[in-house]
């Protein structure tokens, strides 16, 4: 797909854009735009009003390569996405899921707010998960606005991180040591606890408990075959989200071969196929939590073929895959965003 301005700073809203309009990353520019005021027209019957939004909407879809973010300019923008987003809800019901909003730039924490506080009349639920220190940034974050609502998600009590536990290793009981043991390595997060329930059905008893989250999710990925841990490797280059096209140029075993090892891997929790897959006539997977993709891509020490991620960043793949990877930070610390362009990509 052509164009990448837009797509960093607004990447959540133009994956909702694209998916609504049907757009795949492996469309040529003429089909992406034929998508967009297709999709814009068949919700908003004024012409002229029509192509204005779809104007406004071309840099988030990948087609104009430069955004002007000016402030003038990103209110003119900020209107016409929101005028589209409110055809949609009253076409029908709509829901915007953005997730880890505390990765989010300034301008798409402005965009966010002022949808909230701007669209009324119509049905429509905006869903935002974010960790406290959105706070930091944004003291006044959700407040002051009609029909909105803030919930605070404390850690899990030690009695619900055990019953997670319990329920992932299908009801076995820990002895009252490894029980103690792991809930004060957890502190509360249902990660650490889900990543230990796996690696002790894969490894058996532990002679001693990770420190970390990182620590479990490197543990488990030793654990692994050769040929599967080099898969994972080889998905982390490309991010979070992967195509069996992508692992064929970076030298994967055969195309069977591979969709084998990712089965199993989905069996593991490592990843999850895609229904839908964002790029025509490929398989789509994407990494189960943005940690697994940083743990596997930070153990990487050679033996990938950097030819093949270029095809895919150029989009001269035979494979047909996606002209723009998003490829894992090792550095990163958080979960899956709607926003992963700054952090994985």
């Amino acid at each position: 797909m052509p164009g990448l301005w837009g797509w960093v700073t607004f990447w959540a809203l133009g994956e909702m854009v694209k998916a609504q309009a049907g757009v795949l990353e492996s469309d040529a520019a003429g089909e992406v735009e034929e998508k967009l005021h297709r999709s814009v027209q068949s919700v908003v019957p004024d012409g002229t009003e029509a192509r204005w939004i779809a104007d406004s909407l071309r840099p988030l879809v990948g087609l104009e390569t430069h955004m002007d973010l000016t402030a003038e300019r990103l209110d003119q923008s900020f209107e016409a996405w929101r005028r589209f987003l409110e055809a949609l809800a009253e076409f029908r019901p709509l829901v915007l899921v953005f997730e880890d909003v505390h990765w989010a730039d300034p301008a798409m924490l402005d965009f966010v707010d002022q949808l909230v506080d701007w669209a009324t009349g119509v049905p429509l639920l905006v869903l935002g998960t974010a960790r406290p220190e959105l706070l930091d940034r944004r003291p006044t974050w959700g407040g002051g606005k009609t029909n909105a609502l803030t919930v605070s998600l404390v850690s899990l009590p030690d009695e619900e991180t055990a019953d997670l536990v319990s329920a992932l290793l299908e009801r076995r009981e820990l002895d009252p040591e490894t029980r103690a043991a792991l809930l004060a390595r957890a502190g509360g997060d249902p990660l650490y606890a889900e990543q230990y329930a796996h690696m002790l059905l894969e490894q058996g008893e532990l002679e001693e408990l990770p420190g970390s989250i990182q620590g479990i999710i490197a543990a488990r990925l030793d654990a692994l075959s050769g040929e599967e841990k080099g898969t994972l490797q080889a998905a982390a280059v490309v991010g979070k989200v992967f195509w069996l096209g992508a692992l064929e140029t970076m030298g994967s075993p055969p195309r069977w071969a591979t969709e084998n090892l990712l089965h199993g891997l989905e069996r593991k929790g490592f990843v999850r196929r895609a229904r839908r897959s964002s790029v025509a006539g490929e398989t789509e997977y994407a990494f189960q939590h943005v940690l697994l993709c940083d743990v596997a891509y930070s153990q990487i020490h050679g033996g990938i073929d950097p030819r093949g991620i270029d095809g895919q960043r150029d989009g001269s793949s035979r494979s047909g895959g996606p002209r723009t990877t998003r490829r894992c930070s090792p550095t990163t610390t958080g979960g899956p965003s709607s926003m992963p362009a700054q952090r994985c990509r």
